[in-house]
């Protein structure tokens, strides 16, 4: 008999049970360190369930300190962007909308996307940004170093990502954009300012801003200054009115932004890392077809809704009054350590989204806006004509699902 089984037989019961719940609990801390810290100490973690997708998040929520320089690999020798149809994003729920930012991981090869419409919305704006640039480009010029590491970013990635589209010839020394035909120098020093905002513009379709923690105000020590944009397509506001504010003077006509988004959204900026790739969404409702307006997509908190005017929907054609989407995706630049921002515009007629049987869930997500919220988005003025359109209770102008492709005005 050895020692360990004579001391069990010289303990009662009551302590041979007390010492055993003691072995077994000693036995199990390994395993319980392991589900805390996500499998380090041998023993695996349960990471995914059969037939239900999952997340894989780290166990520890804070951000990481650092991230690996990004890889952008090739897209497909078959690819063609004249047969990518614009994503399908519909961020509503048929539910009482909750204020968040909503963020995201994205794959650092969908920053910046090419699909159909491309040449199109490249051919608007170039219209708009001859027509009226002082409406959509500025720069600060304590933002040029970032604007000069934009225009090197953006390009690069062209070049990795889409190379049956873009190329470099003249050894290296032009960028050439086949899609348009157009060319542009790769070497961006001897660049104005606005040459550099315009050639990036003219070869993305998406929007783009920077922005930099420099304020000269101390109340505003802590946050970020919009620096510079191209916004070819806002959504009814005035990109440069906007320009050189702090974020939470660009947000001001936002309801609730004080109380429920201004102090997560510092932090977010704040700790956004270089190579660290994020996005979201947003949603309104736009019943006129300029996809560049500068003004009459938000109300006023002033505004009383007794004195709106409601849209007739016997006199509308839902081929013509869209779910307005941006995809906002955003990165720190590692050399000047500036936040690009890009913001890319998707529009859907709503008689496509009632094809879809999604036209419940989109009233209820515009039921689910509170007061102020309604008056931002202008509810009282669209909100029962597409509410009732959308549960066909009527088919307006046409009940016509139009296939044809919209042009949109500037």
């Amino acid at each position: 008999m050895n020692q360990v089984t004579e001391v069990f037989i010289n303990y009662s019961p009551a302590v041979m049970l007390g010492l055993t719940a003691l072995f077994l609990i000693n036995r199990a801390i390994p395993q319980l360190q392991d589900f805390i810290n996500g499998g380090t100490s041998g023993v695996k973690p349960v990471t995914s369930i059969p037939g239900v997708t999952t997340t894989s998040r780290p166990a520890d929520t804070k951000q990481p300190k650092s991230f690996e320089p990004t890889i952008i690999n090739p897209v497909e020798d078959d690819f063609d962007l004249n047969k990518v149809e614009p994503y399908p994003f519909r961020p509503f729920k048929n539910k009482k909308y909750n204020m968040t930012m909503a963020t995201r991981r994205l794959d650092p090869e969908e920053f910046f996307v090419l699909e159909r419409t491309y040449l199109n919305r490249i051919n608007l704006k170039k219209k708009i940004l001859k027509e009226r640039p002082q409406n959509h480009m500025i720069c600060h010029e304590s933002a040029v170093p970032a604007l000069r590491e934009i225009y090197d970013t953006t390009f690069g990635f062209l070049l990795k990502r889409f190379p049956m589209y873009f190329e470099t010839i003249d050894d290296g020394k032009t960028f050439h954009n086949k899609i348009t035909g157009d060319k542009f120098p790769m070497d961006n020093l001897k660049l104005s300012v606005d040459e550099l905002l315009v050639n990036v513009a003219l070869n993305t379709e998406e929007d783009f801003l920077f922005m930099l923690k420099n304020s000269d105000d101390p109340e505003f020590s802590h946050e970020y200054m919009l620096r510079g944009t191209v916004t070819c397509f806002p959504a009814g506001f005035d990109p440069v009115a906007k320009s050189n504010l702090p974020l939470t003077r660009i947000h001001e006509p936002v309801p609730h932004y004080k109380t429920k988004l201004q102090t997560s959204m510092n932090k977010f900026f704040t700790r956004l890392q270089p190579y660290e790739f994020i996005v979201r969404n947003n949603w309104s409702i736009q019943s006129h077809t300029k996809l560049s307006a500068l003004s009459g997509n938000h109300g006023s908190k002033n505004d009383k809704e007794e004195d709106i005017i409601p849209l007739n929907v016997n006199e509308l054609d839902f081929n013509k009054v869209f779910l307005r989407v941006e995809k906002q995706c955003f990165t720190r630049l590692p050399k000047t350590g500036a936040i690009f921002m890009l913001i890319r515009t998707y529009t859907t007629p709503l008689s496509k989204i009632r094809a879809e049987g999604r036209g419940n869930d989109l009233c209820g997500a515009i039921d689910g806006l509170d007061q102020e919220l309604g008056v931002y988005k202008r509810r009282a003025y669209w909100g029962d004509a597409v509410k009732s359109y959308l549960k066909f209770e009527t088919d307006g102008l046409t009940s016509k699902v139009s296939q044809d492709e919209f042009l949109f005005e500037n």
